[in-house]
């Protein structure tokens, strides 16, 4: 009985994490860059980059001022934003390097969340590329060799031990597994190693989980009472490619500098490049 209280209370505070930040003040414009199938209630602005559902566990929703963007040229302003969210992104990118510096441009502060290293170490995923911690105050993005670099084969008994550590973990403490970075002004940060390998889609399939009846309700509560005023995005874009102004005309926006022509998706303008 004490066990699953424990449980309970864990998943709790690791849903309660989401909106667990006292630092975004009332006023702040925020963005939630790759914000998935949960975009963080108090964000304004969402963005996203994959359309299908092998790379997280739900289908995209979109609830809010929405366009589809990489990571690592993102169509808004400099310092437009005083607040970004990336969480369970950085894990994902081709280029953490540039993706960070993008993320440190676009905003003033901001909230990083990834699996710690430990996590990926021992549960790595097919479709994340690097391993994340915090040192001494740095983010250490360390990029993966392969995508299950975990214990030799050879000590299938060590393994099947560091899974059931893992697991016992995520039960009863889920935050331990993760890494938290909270920043401003500047990321300090440092990439080690190089890109190896690239994702590979014959083993990548679509990851849908069931959420817990707990976790579904604190959702729908926090959505409820989180109520955010509409923006006109149109306002905070400009050109990935260039940084030039764009000029907006039904379902095309042109750059007034480069002349690259940008066109909706699914209703929402493409900044993919």
């Amino acid at each position: 009985m004490f066990y699953k209280f424990v449980e309970f209370v864990n998943k709790t505070k690791t849903a309660y994490r989401r909106i667990n930040h006292p630092e975004i003040k009332r006023n702040y414009l925020v963005i939630d860059v790759g914000s998935g199938s949960l975009p963080n209630p108090r964000a304004d602005v969402a963005c996203d980059f994959i359309d299908e559902d092998t790379e997280r566990n739900d289908d995209l929703k979109i609830d809010r001022p929405f366009v589809w963007a990489n990571i690592e040229k993102l169509p808004f302003k400099d310092k437009i934003f005083d607040y970004s969210i990336a969480s369970h992104v950085l894990e994902h990118v081709d280029n953490p390097k540039e993706a960070l510096e993008e993320i440190q441009r676009i905003s003033k502060s901001g909230y990083i969340e990834t699996p710690n290293a430990f996590y990926e170490f021992t549960i790595p995923h097919v479709y994340h590329l690097s391993r994340c911690t915090v040192i001494d105050g740095k983010l250490i993005v360390t990029m993966k060799e392969k995508w299950d670099e975990t214990v030799d084969k050879k000590y299938p008994d060590v393994l099947h031990d560091i899974n059931k550590v893992w697991w016992d973990l995520h039960k009863l403490n889920a935050i331990s597994l993760l890494t938290i970075y909270k920043w401003e002004n500047k990321i300090n940060y440092e990439i080690r190693g190089e890109k190896a390998f690239a994702k590979n889609k014959e083993l990548m399939e679509e990851i849908k989980t069931e959420r817990s009846w707990i976790r579904n309700l604190i959702i729908k509560i926090v959505y409820f009472l989180k109520k955010r005023e509409r923006i006109d995005i149109i306002k905070i874009l400009i050109c990935p490619r260039c940084g030039g102004p764009l000029n907006f005309n039904n379902d095309l926006s042109v750059c007034k500098s480069c002349f690259s022509k940008y066109k909706k998706y699914k209703g929402f303008f493409d900044f993919r490049i």
